[in-house]
């Protein structure tokens, strides 16, 4: 059995910060926004990854397009306009939430280093 030399403490700082369930939510919905923009599907059928952005977008239900109506959608130029926008828009998205969630673990670590400096430094009285 493998056993770390610096002990269990130190498993986090190997793995990095772990990511929130926002953040999963995010790249899961980009990689299907990723993966429909250059597949097609069969000739007359769009690809499955177009017809999960589609169901994601809620217009399968809202509109009750048939699969051949979605393959007419996705074959548009605007499907690809809107598919690159909504890409750009949830990368952004993805890196403010990182951007944040490093700062708020910076922080965590300042007051953790602030406490332990504190209590070292306490003296005997």
């Amino acid at each position: 059995m493998h056993t770390n030399s610096l002990g269990r403490n130190n498993r986090p700082r190997e793995r990095g910060p772990h990511r929130s369930q926002e953040q999963v939510e995010i790249l899961k919905e980009l990689a299907t926004l990723i993966a429909a923009r250059p597949t097609r599907g069969r000739p007359g059928q769009a690809s499955v990854a177009v017809q999960q952005c589609m169901t994601q977008f809620g217009l399968y239900s809202d509109f009750k397009m048939t699969p051949q109506e979605v393959n007419k959608v996705a074959t548009l130029p605007e499907w690809t306009t809107v598919l690159e926008v909504m890409i750009k828009s949830r990368r952004a998205d993805f890196t403010f939430r990182t951007t944040e969630q490093e700062r708020w673990n910076q922080r965590a670590q300042d007051r953790q280093a602030h406490q332990d400096f504190l209590e070292e430094h306490r003296g005997t009285g």
